[in-house]
């Protein structure tokens, strides 16, 4: 048989054992994506088939451990995109200042940065009281350990700079408190998070928004999953609520789904919902 369609049953196999096992799906997620993933775990324990690592993960907690991270999580420099949150400021403060109430979505969040980026945006554009932020992940755990972890200590010179760059005009440090090396955002901006797990691979809209964020996962799902998270949030948007999302790199994305939402800039991943 050939060894290419022998190791497409084997990753078939390593998908479903995942998810009937685990209770994590990764089945319609993107073919060449998890290839590469796999592989850096298989080279890093000389693991040769996708049959050795499907039993290395079953039966060791520490390697589903790993693999689980690298699918889900994907760490980046907070404030790293300085002129998109800038611009992301100056697009956000009309639209959410015109409600008394705001509902945010930091859908299938991967880091911990990217929550505490758009917190102090918020809150220096004097629209953070009034907002519910809805912090979700497909994997519990995952999601409650970033909630109570914060970022290393060493990075904060680095994303200082990116703040500033971004438009913020604050004593960045004045944010958050120091627990193992650790900084953590302090308690008053952290009041209005809710944090939960959710799966836009499953689950169905939960409330109705004025902003929802998904900045990664889109670029990990297949084809069929990134249509349906397009359309749960459709579903989930109030009429000319925005979506913040890398729209623009997925061709089709742009034929088959944007007609819900008008391109404020595809540049910068900003839409608005027109239904």
């Amino acid at each position: 048989m050939n060894a290419l369609k022998v190791e497409d049953i084997e990753l078939d196999m390593l998908l479903e054992a995942i998810y009937r096992y685990r209770g994590d799906d990764f089945r319609g997620f993107d073919r060449l994506m998890l290839i590469e993933k796999f592989n850096v775990l298989m080279q890093q324990n000389a693991i040769k088939t996708y049959s050795a690592l499907q039993d290395s993960i079953l039966h060791d907690n520490a390697q589903w451990d790993a693999l689980l991270r690298s699918l889900l999580l994907s760490p980046f420099a907070m404030f790293g995109e300085p002129q998109r949150l800038r611009f992301l400021r100056n697009q956000l403060s009309p639209w959410l200042r015109s409600h008394s109430h705001t509902r945010i979505w930091i859908a299938d969040c991967s880091s911990i940065e990217e929550v505490y980026a758009l917190v102090i945006l918020l809150h220096e554009e004097q629209v953070y009281e009034k907002a519910a932020i809805y912090v979700t992940g497909a994997n519990e755990m995952l999601i409650r350990e970033m909630a109570a972890t914060g970022f290393p200590a060493g990075k904060l010179t680095e994303y200082e700079k990116n703040y500033v760059q971004s438009g913020g005009e604050g004593r960045f440090a004045d944010y958050f408190y120091e627990k193992n090396g650790n900084l953590i955002l302090i308690d008053h901006l952290q009041k209005n998070l809710v944090w939960s797990q959710f799966s836009l691979i499953t689950d169905t809209s939960f409330n109705e928004f004025e902003l929802i964020s998904c900045r990664r996962v889109l670029a990990h799902f297949g084809v069929a999953l990134r249509h349906r998270a397009l359309r749960l949030f459709a579903a989930s948007l109030t009429p000319l609520g925005m979506l913040d999302a890398d729209l623009a790199r997925h061709q089709d994305i742009r034929t088959n789904i944007t007609w819900h939402y008008q391109a404020i800039s595809d540049e910068y991943g900003l839409y608005r919902y027109h239904p």
